[in-house]
């Protein structure tokens, strides 16, 4: 199905369409052809009133708040319909979505931020809920458009993110953490940073420019992530001990079997 079938031309409407990822959904959408509504803290418009007359309703709010409008939103939404969210953890708000609406159900994650959604080499997780059709079509979506669709289970999705964005995150407030409590000057480290370091500094201040909520959630809202994050601390535990005792053996075999699980083809994709 997707774009080329003609009976799916749906009116879709997006609650959270104000807002950055929602904006840039719904423009991706208009720029197919598709009817877009959207809602937001300051719209005339509701979501209660919107949803009712939408084949597709996207939730796109942070994920704090992404359960509890899914339980006013769901029901409204006719059961030949679409609800899916584009929230980045999979396994509440699909368990919400399947139990609140009779609609068919998906899970999307892009995995990008609207600020760079143009990379079209970027990838989109979707999480099948119920039904078929839906799930074809925003696939379709989300191809034609250039984008890489991989297609998982909440669960799956979940535990891969405690890696991806839980570890990932964790990693680049501990070094912020650390820069900030050195005693040494911004402007210093600037000034002597290899373009490695400046890519991490850059990094650091992507991150602090955004809301505290946004990876504050990422970090406690997904239980994978603490439990891979306390295997980073035991990585690093073991990687201090090496170090300490100058180890130059065990750091070398540590070294080879890391060399040996990154050079595989996998990574070239």
């Amino acid at each position: 199905m997707g774009l080329n079938n003609p009976s799916l031309r749906p009116k879709v409407g997006i609650v959270g369409g104000t807002g950055r990822m929602g904006s840039w959904f719904g423009g991706l959408l208009e720029q197919f052809g598709f009817e877009v509504l959207r809602t937001g803290r300051k719209t005339r418009l509701s979501p209660e009133e919107m949803a009712p007359n939408c084949d597709v309703v996207v939730i796109s709010v942070p994920i704090s708040s992404t359960v509890e409008v899914i339980k006013k939103i769901g029901p409204l939404i006719p059961e030949n319909g679409l609800l899916m969210d584009l929230t980045s953890i999979k396994k509440g708000p699909m368990k919400a979505m399947l139990k609140y609406s009779g609609a068919q159900v998906v899970g999307a994650h892009p995995l990008f931020g609207a600020d760079v959604a143009e990379d079209h080499q970027a990838r989109v997780v979707l999480c099948p809920g119920r039904g078929e059709q839906w799930l074809d079509w925003i696939a379709g979506v989300f191809q034609k458009a250039g984008f890489r669709v991989t297609i998982l289970t909440p669960e799956k999705h979940d535990h891969i993110m405690g890696i991806v964005q839980g570890v990932n995150h964790f990693s680049t407030l501990v070094l912020a953490l650390c820069i900030s409590r050195s005693g040494i000057e911004l402007e210093n480290l600037v000034q002597c940073s290899t373009q490695t370091f400046k890519q991490s500094l850059d990094r650091i201040k992507s991150i602090v420019e955004q809301p505290e909520g946004l990876f504050g959630s990422l970090l406690m809202d997904n239980s994978d992530a603490g439990d891979f994050i306390e295997q980073y601390f035991e990585s690093a535990n073991k990687l201090i001990r090496i170090i300490r005792s100058k180890d130059r053996e065990s750091f070398k075999v540590l070294f080879e079997s890391l060399k040996g699980f990154f050079s595989k083809e996998v990574m070239k994709q």
